[in-house]
This record gives C-alpha cells, sequence and structure tokens, in this order.
C-alpha cells in the first residue's frame, strides 16, 4: 500500500478512530524523540526543589504564546 492510498483510508475514517490514531502517532513521535523519557524523569523526580507550585504552573501556561499569536 503506497501513502496516497494509506491518506485515503485515513480519511474515511470515522473522526473517533482517526482521534486515537493520531494520539498514537503522538505517542510513537514523543518516545522517538525522547520526550516520554524527560516526562517519566520529571515524574520521578523527588528533589522538591525542582518541582513548581500549580500557581506557579498556571502563570507560566498564561504566559506562553498560543496559536492565535504564531
Amino acid at each position: 500500500m503506497n501513502f496516497s492510498v494509506l491518506q485515503q483510508e485515513l480519511e474515511s475514517l470515522p473522526p473517533e478512530q482517526q482521534d486515537r490514531l493520531s494520539a498514537f502517532l503522538t505517542s510513537l513521535r514523543m518516545r522517538r524523540d525522547g520526550v516520554i523519557s524527560e516526562i517519566t524523569r520529571r515524574l520521578d523526580d523527588r528533589a522538591q526543589q525542582n518541582w513548581s507550585s500549580w500557581d506557579e504552573v498556571k502563570a507560566d501556561l498564561a504566559n506562553e504564546p498560543g496559536e492565535e499569536d504564531s
């Protein structure tokens, strides 16, 4: 099966299956790029000085440029 045929097949999937496929592909990319291991390392870090409070995280997220700023 070539890529064009695969794309056509994927377009015919119902939205919930397309979403599931998208999540799967994102997971593959995150593993390939080492993002999963970085997330795991941060979650397993027991040193409290490396953690941010919920208020700090919310403030950081509020200051990140969104898609509308691109």
